[in-house]
């Protein structure tokens, strides 16, 4: 475990993760970036009635980011094994991932929880029951929330579980397995639809977006680092960006979207490959990050799905506070929406990073030593 040592506190730049695997700085400062258009998106929508809505948004493009990543880095992990398949393998991964998303989560939720059932003065709904192992509803809405904006975890783990179950019987191919099985799931979602309980995870095309990034895994294990070509796939990844966010028609996918299983394919046709090209251009670039600003930016990437998590409440009390200083004349100017968007960044980052210092950081090291030594 690497860290290095800030002016004022102990500035944790890497995760705690398996020695044989090297994090990517540039893939975390790219997580930062998702947290920004995610934020901004949401910031908006709070906003809706009141502001001009004139600045150019992307759509919850920073979720379709988030995803390529994870395909990337879970692929980049398996093909590092040397293990041998079987329950011992899917285990050791599958306990990582587990540790990894839900301590942190399950902090969130019970804060949400106990906020509800102090507010709400009654038991909580027994539907929101799996929100908190990050499972879909069997009624609807099939992607009920407990946390704000974590019904892209649940996409997450369905990925970790289908990786596991494939590491029961292989470890070598089990990248290439895993992007054939979900690849055939997406292909029938997007055939037969996915507007129904759990169908709307299980068959989604959104499991491309992560296939994308096994994809990238696969080539940068056999082509290693490929400073120009990457810097040409970022340039191509951005411009493509830009070019799609120009057609108003064609939009990334939100999770009424989701729910509905409208339109999924060609989002992810369209802004998964250019997220996937920006990932790749990264991955394969992997520019350096050793400046002050460059470790601060590593730093909030890697706090970020802190940042992810704390950014509902975020979002309502900055809106709160600003309300409360705001004349009764709506709407906003442009002036107080943009001072608004920025402070609602800030603010999410803020929380976030104290939550990555002081709670997430130190529970994923003790726990993740403490399991590793149980084997």
């Amino acid at each position: 475990m690497n860290s290095e040592t800030g002016s004022l506190l102990h500035m944790h730049t890497t995760l705690p993760l398996p020695a044989k695997i090297r994090q990517i700085d540039g893939l975390q400062v790219l997580r930062a970036i998702a947290v920004v258009l995610v934020t901004m998106l949401h910031a908006r929508q709070s906003l809706m009635l009141i502001a001009p809505a004139g600045f150019p948004d992307f759509g919850s493009y920073g979720v379709d980011i988030f995803f390529v990543i994870s395909g990337f880095i879970m692929s980049s992990i398996v093909l590092h094994s040397q293990q041998s398949p079987g329950p011992g393998a899917a285990w050791r991964f599958l306990k990582r991932r587990l540790i990894r998303i839900f301590p942190i989560y399950w902090v969130f939720a019970v804060a949400v929880a106990a906020r509800l059932l102090l507010g709400q003065g009654h038991r909580l709904d027994p539907n929101l029951l799996p929100a908190f192992l990050l499972l879909p509803n069997a009624h609807f809405p099939y992607l009920l929330t407990l946390v704000d904006f974590s019904w892209t975890m649940m996409f997450e783990m369905f990925f970790y579980y289908v990786f596991a179950a494939v590491l029961l019987v292989s470890v070598r191919h089990a990248v290439e397995v895993v992007i054939v099985l979900l690849s055939c799931a997406a292909l029938l979602g997007n055939f037969i639809g996915t507007e129904r309980p759990y169908l709307v995870v299980v068959l989604s095309p959104m499991l491309l977006e992560f296939l994308f990034g096994a994809v990238l895994a696969l080539l940068h294990r056999r082509l290693g680092v490929k400073r120009g070509a990457g810097i040409g796939m970022l340039l191509l990844g951005i411009a493509a960006s830009f070019y799609l966010r120009s057609f108003t028609s064609i939009r990334t996918n939100g999770i009424h979207e989701v729910i509905a299983g409208r339109g999924l394919m060609p989002g992810v046709l369209t802004w998964g490959v250019a997220a996937a090209l920006i990932v790749g251009g990264i991955v394969f670039w992997q520019p350096s990050f050793d400046s002050g600003p460059g470790k601060v930016a590593v730093v909030l990437g890697n706090a970020s799905y802190s940042a992810y998590l704390a950014s509902g409440l975020a979002i309502e009390f900055t809106f709160r506070l600003l309300l409360n200083r705001l004349p009764v004349a709506t709407p906003l100017s442009y002036g107080m929406e943009a001072l608004y968007e920025v402070s609602l960044v800030a603010s999410t980052f803020c929380v976030g990073w104290v939550c990555y210092q002081f709670i997430e950081w130190p529970m994923l090291r003790s726990l993740q030593g403490r399991f590793s030594k149980a084997g």
